[in-house]
């Protein structure tokens, strides 16, 4: 056996596998901007779906099936990275940034990486004002007695504070903010926020407010955790009004989808519905389970407790508003959890054996992984 002639036809075959990657990457592009161009969303979970089932069915000889469904995956992944590294960045704009913890330091980032040109205004305690100013993000830095400074030549603000505080503030920006801006905030409550912005923003020439929410974050809060890639592949949502003006509601999509993220429309209803079981109720869990198992480890905790009580690490005053907020929401999902529990617990107490609720959760968790897999890969 040959091994310098199999190394270069190994060679060989990689030469020619990159340069199909190289002209792939290129049509992904001119896909990436016919959608762009005729207001399509950029990925198709269906089509992502059915490529990966397709690879998981190809006749090979030597790849398993989800080894296929692996490279697949993985190709799908540096397609979507390609594209997005090449997008033509949006135009450069006037932010204002209201709080610069863990989601405004973050966005401030985001934004600064895809747009150089951006503007960005600071707005919080003066404690906190230092660590940000170092990191060479904002042109200027206020503290809250000087926030009419940072939004009145502003195009967007955003309002990245607790519940309470963007309640509060609503008032007065909608009277300090230019009215042809644009105003949204990240709060984990919906219904609450745009109650109190209809009220606040219900004048002549008023700026235009939209409740949003990025679907990300850490369990460590702070400037000091801010990433510019957290909002990559990530909802963003967003909870128009049927008669709000579809021009700025597009420019802050735009705006939006440029530091990676996905915008989804829903009412701030169906928000708040969706966030007490996908959000608040597993916070609650991570807790719960944490104080029940956190002092019985004895040394030998695995993996497993590990994910499963990330959550634990967040601070409390960030949800004491929240839980409160979505109160009728969650009290409903949390009984919900305590009749699984109780079913378990009776199975186990009698020896019943667990096919039935393993079934279903196993069936629901596939679920999840296969959306989830979707929502990271880009379409090709």
């Amino acid at each position: 056996m040959d091994i310098s002639a199999l190394r270069e036809e190994v060679d060989r075959i990689d030469a020619a596998m990159l340069k199909l990657l190289d002209q792939r990457i290129a049509l992904a592009r001119q896909i990436s901007e016919a959608k762009r161009s005729a207001g399509m969303p950029l990925r198709d979970a269906e089509r992502e779906h059915t490529m990966l089932n397709a690879a998981r069915g190809a006749e090979l000889e030597n790849l398993r099936p989800e080894e296929a469904a692996d490279f697949r995956s993985a190709l799908l992944q540096l397609t979507r990275t390609s594209v997005s590294r090449h997008r033509r960045p949006p135009e450069p704009m006037k932010i204002a940034i209201i709080g610069i913890g863990l989601i405004g330091g973050s966005l401030a980032r985001a934004l600064k990486t895809c747009q150089p040109e951006h503007q960005i205004v600071g707005v919080d305690l003066d404690a906190r004002l230092p660590a940000a100013g170092q990191s060479g993000l904002f042109d200027s830095l206020e503290s809250p007695t000087n926030g009419d400074k940072a939004v009145k030549r502003a195009d967007v603000v955003f309002l990245c504070t607790p519940l309470a505080r963007t309640i509060e503030l609503l008032p007065t920006l909608a009277q300090d903010v230019p009215k042809d801006a644009i105003v949204t905030d990240v709060v984990g409550v919906k219904q609450a926020v745009v109650q109190a912005a209809q009220e606040a923003f219900n004048f002549p020439d008023a700026p235009y407010f939209v409740g949003g929410h990025p679907m990300a974050g850490k369990a460590r809060n702070g400037f000091e955790h801010s990433d510019a890639r957290l909002f990559e592949d990530r909802a963003w949502v967003l909870t128009p009004d049927p008669h709000d003006p579809v021009d700025k509601l597009n420019r802050l999509g735009s705006l939006i989808e440029s530091v990676g993220a996905t915008v989804r429309l829903m009412s701030p209803g169906e928000h708040d519905r969706a966030m007490a079981a996908v959000s608040h109720l597993p916070q609650l869990i991570s807790t719960a389970l944490m104080l029940t198992a956190g002092r019985r480890d004895k040394g030998v905790a695995g993996p497993a407790l590990l994910e499963m009580t990330r959550l634990a690490a967040s601070p409390a005053h960030l949800w004491n508003d929240l839980t409160v907020a979505l109160k009728p929401e969650l009290i409903a999902d949390l009984q919900r959890l305590k009749s699984y529990l109780t079913e378990l617990e009776m199975a186990v107490n009698f020896q019943e054996p667990l096919d039935k609720w393993f079934g279903q959760a196993n069936e629901l968790r596939a679920l999840l992984e296969d959306r989830e897999v979707a929502r990271q890969q880009g379409s090709a």
